[in-house]
């Protein structure tokens, strides 16, 4: 179990401990499907494993972790069935999100979501391809939180948050995807918030979304004929 295994130096709550798995999940650390075992996890993290257990009751909710019928706790793998409604429910949510970006926007709001921009920018250069996921959630979330709308930001994170854990760094880490021409795209889609302007800023986002999902569903058919193959 390839946990960070740096420990927690106090007892933790229960919103500490689910932090540190959340962050192992999105940094790949722990991988979809792989089963979590508490007194493993307890151990790593140097807690209990009733914090361990409420953590992943947390997770649970947030979709970074399922539980089977036996209770054995796995992290959230997508089927290609799962990742496609997913999509789908993320074009119609995000892509609102977007126009009300346009709308609702602050000054202190865009220079955030520029300064997000840069940080990423320079992660894509020196080719940081976790750093640069992160980094992208991160802005993602900003832009979110940009609309001032705090029940659709509840639920993006519900809907996208697992997705960025399980696909989007297995995507960006395929042969042949680039990470310039990846932030381009959030390169017009700021500028069109920026500007205030709701429909080109959909606009923007619909296309990077089409590229992004192509790019998705190109990994699962490529390890379909892998498995086929074996």
């Amino acid at each position: 179990m390839p946990l960070n295994s740096t420990k927690l130096n106090t007892q933790p709550a229960r919103h500490q401990v689910a932090e540190k798995i959340r962050e192992s999940i999105l940094d790949g650390s722990l991988i979809p499907g792989e089963r979590l075992v508490e007194r493993k996890l307890a151990e790593v993290l140097g807690t209990s494993q009733s914090a361990i257990r409420e953590a992943l009751i947390q997770l649970e909710l947030e979709g970074h972790v399922s539980k089977k019928p036996n209770s054995a706790t796995f992290v959230t793998h997508f089927s290609q069935r799962d990742l496609e409604n997913t999509i789908a429910v993320r074009r119609v949510l995000e892509g609102f999100a977007v126009e009300e970006a346009a709308r609702q926007s602050t000054k202190a709001d865009i220079e955030r979501l520029e300064e997000l921009f840069q940080q990423s920018q320079a992660f894509a250069r020196a080719r940081e391809f976790q750093k640069y996921i992160r980094g992208d959630l991160n802005w993602h979330i900003a832009m979110w939180e940009s609309t001032h709308n705090d029940t659709l930001v509840e639920c993006l994170r519900r809907i996208v948050v697992p997705l960025f854990g399980f696909s989007a760094i297995r995507v960006a880490m395929q042969p042949g995807f680039n990470l310039t021409n990846d932030l381009q795209s959030h390169r017009v889609l700021l500028d069109a918030i920026a500007a205030g302007e709701p429909e080109r800023a959909k606009r923007a986002f619909n296309t990077a979304m089409s590229d992004w999902s192509e790019q998705a569903s190109h990994l699962y058919s490529s390890e379909g004929e892998e498995v086929t193959a074996s």
